[in-house]
C-alpha cells in the first residue's frame, strides 16, 4: 500500500458513533464521533434507534471525510454492538427501535430457546424477534430483513442485503432453527458474507449523505467486541484482550476450546486465523464497564471540568480498596460470569469518614474487581494469562490501568490508539482491501502501544482478600435482586 492511502473505519456502540480514517501504519488520520440516545420506555426495555445510527454515522463520515483526501480512502468497514436487532421492511424503512444488548424483553424466549435448541449464542437475533412476533405482530408483519446494527449500516451504505458470517464462526442461527420456532425465514438474509468480504460499493445515495466516494468498497464488518482483538493484535495463546465501552469484554486466545460446567464463560474460534492456524477465544461480555464510572460521573461529577480526570486524580488519592468501601457495579444486570439481569448496583461499607475519593476509587475497583472474576473462572478451566491488553476509551485512563493490573495481577499493555474495535474495523476494511494478505497481518502492522503496567503485588494481594468480600457480597444479595424487581414492577404496571 503506498504511503498516502488510507483505511476508513466505522464503529457504531452504544453511546455513540466513530469513524476513523488510518494510513497503513495504524496512524490516526482524521477521527470523529456523534452521540445518539439509548431509551428505556419500559423496565427492563433499552433500545435505539437505528435511523440515529445512521444519521451519526452520515456526520461523522463528513467530518472525517473533509479532513482527508477522500480519493485516498481503500475501503471502509463498519462493525457495531450486538446484539441489537434492527426490523427493516419492503423499502428499506426502519420499523420499529432496536432492543440492544441490555434489553430484558426477550429473557423468556432465551430460556425457552435455550431448552428447545441447547445454548444460544450471545449475539443471536432469534429471541428478540420470537418476542418482535409474539408481542408486536403488526411490526413483526412489516419486516422484511432482520440486521444486526453492522450489517444495517452496511445495507444503508451499499444497498445490499447481507448477514455477516465471522470467518470460523457458524452463524447464530440456522434455517432449520427459524423454521422449528415459527418464524419467517425469509425475514433473515440469504447472502452470508464471509468476514473482510466487499459486499458492495457505495451507492450515489450514500455518497450524497455521506461524502464517500461512489463505488468506494464497503468491507464485512463484525461485532465490535471482536473487532477489538484484531484492533489490539491479540492473537497469541495466553494473551487477554480485556474492552471497555459502555460494557466490558474478557477475551482469552487459546490454542483448544475449553468448557465451564456452569456456563459462566464460553469458547468461541477465534476471528484470526494466524500462520495456517485457527486459535480459540475463552471468555464472555460482561454487562459493566465504562457504563458504571459514566453513571457515576453524571452523578457526582455533573459540574465538574473535565471530570474522567477528576476521577481518576481522586481515585489515585484515595488508598487501595478505599477504606472499606465496596461495590457491585451491576447497573444493568450482569452477562458474564453470574448470568443475572435481575443483579444490581451497591455500594457498600459507606462510613462517615469516606469521601467523594473514595467513592471514586471504590468505582474503579469494582470494574476491575469484575475483570478479575470473569478471569478466575477462565483460570478454573485449566487457561493461564499471560498479559492483558486493554481496549476502549477507558485505557486513557492510566490510574485504572494501573489498578486493573495489580486487582488481576499480569501486566497490561495499552496500545496506542484507545479506540481499538474502530481500528479494528480500518484493518478489516485493509484486508477486504487487499492492502494486507491476512488479517494478522493487517494487526501486527497497525497496532503500536504507548505504555505497559506491571503489578503491584502487595497492592494485589490486598485485591485478591477484597475479591472474596466481593463475591460473597453478591451471593448474599442474590435472592434479594429479583425480589426487589418485581416489586418496582409491580409498581410500575
Amino acid at each position: 500500500m503506498s504511503d498516502g492511502s488510507l483505511l476508513l473505519g466505522v464503529d457504531i456502540g452504544s453511546s455513540g458513533a466513530k469513524v476513523g480514517a488510518f494510513d497503513a501504519r495504524g496512524r490516526l488520520s482524521a477521527k470523529a464521533s456523534v452521540a445518539y440516545p439509548t431509551h428505556t420506555p419500559r423496565p427492563g426495555w433499552v433500545e435505539q434507534d437505528p435511523n440515529a445510527w445512521w444519521a451519526a454515522c452520515c456526520r461523522a463520515i463528513r467530518e472525517v471525510a473533509a479532513g482527508v483526501e477522500t480519493r485516498r480512502i481503500r475501503g471502509v468497514s463498519v462493525v457495531g454492538l450486538s446484539p441489537a436487532l434492527v426490523s427493516v421492511d419492503q423499502h428499506g424503512n426502519v420499523v420499529c427501535p432496536a432492543p440492544i444488548w441490555s434489553d430484558q424483553r426477550s429473557v423468556a424466549e432465551i430460556g425457552e430457546l435455550t431448552e428447545r435448541l441447547g445454548p444460544i449464542a450471545g449475539f443471536s437475533p432469534l429471541p428478540r424477534a420470537l418476542w418482535l412476533r409474539r408481542a408486536e405482530t403488526d411490526r413483526y408483519r412489516q419486516t422484511c430483513h432482520f440486521f444486526e446494527s453492522f450489517d444495517f449500516i452496511s445495507f444503508m451504505l451499499t444497498g445490499e442485503v447481507v448477514t455477516v458470517l465471522p470467518s470460523g464462526l457458524p452463524l447464530p442461527w440456522s434455517r432449520d432453527d427459524i423454521r422449528d420456532i415459527g418464524l419467517d425465514e425469509e425475514k433473515f438474509p440469504t447472502r452470508l458474507s464471509p468476514l473482510g468480504e466487499v459486499i458492495g460499493g457505495v451507492t450515489p445515495n450514500a455518497s450524497a449523505e455521506t461524502g464517500l466516494p461512489v463505488g468506494l468498497p464497503v468491507v464485512s464488518g463484525t461485532v465490535d467486541a471482536f473487532a477489538a482483538w484484531v484492533g489490539t493484535a491479540t492473537l497469541r495463546r495466553g494473551e487477554l484482550c480485556n474492552t471497555v465501552g459502555t460494557t466490558d469484554g474478557v477475551a482469552l486466545v487459546w490454542d483448544r476450546p475449553l468448557e465451564d460446567p456452569l456456563g459462566r464463560v464460553q469458547s468461541m474460534p477465534h476471528i484470526v486465523e494466524r500462520r495456517g492456524k485457527r486459535d480459540w477465544i475463552f471468555g464472555g461480555a460482561m454487562s459493566s464497564g465504562g457504563i458504571v464510572l459514566d453513571w457515576f460521573v453524571r452523578r457526582f461529577y455533573e459540574q465538574v471540568t473535565d471530570p474522567y480526570r477528576v476521577v481518576s486524580d481522586e481515585a489515585a488519592s484515595a488508598p487501595v480498596g478505599a477504606d472499606g468501601l465496596l461495590v457491585l457495579p451491576y447497573l444493568v444486570g450482569e452477562r458474564s460470569p453470574i448470568n443475572d439481569p435481575d443483579a444490581r448496583g451497591v455500594f457498600f461499607g459507606v462510613g462517615e469518614g469516606h469521601r467523594r475519593s473514595h467513592f471514586a476509587r471504590a468505582v474503579l475497583e469494582s470494574v476491575a474487581l469484575a475483570v478479575r472474576d470473569v478471569c478466575e473462572v477462565i483460570q478454573e478451566a485449566g487457561a493461564q494469562i499471560s498479559q492483558i491488553t486493554v481496549a476502549g476509551g477507558a485505557s486513557r485512563s492510566d490510574v485504572w490501568n494501573q489498578i486493573k493490573a495489580d486487582v488481576i495481577g499480569k501486566p497490561l499493555l495499552v496500545p496506542s490508539v484507545s479506540d481499538s474495535s474502530l481500528l479494528g474495523a480500518a484493518i478489516i476494511a485493509g484486508w477486504g482491501a487487499g492492502v494486507f494478505g491476512n488479517l494478522s497481518e493487517g494487526a501486527e502492522t497497525m497496532v503500536q502501544h504507548r505504555a505497559r503496567f506491571e503489578p503491584n503485588w502487595t497492592h494485589h494481594a490486598h485485591y485478591t482478600e477484597l475479591l472474596q468480600f466481593y463475591r460473597d457480597l453478591y451471593r448474599n444479595l442474590k435472592s434479594d435482586f429479583p425480589r426487589l424487581a418485581r416489586w418496582a414492577r409491580d409498581r410500575t404496571d
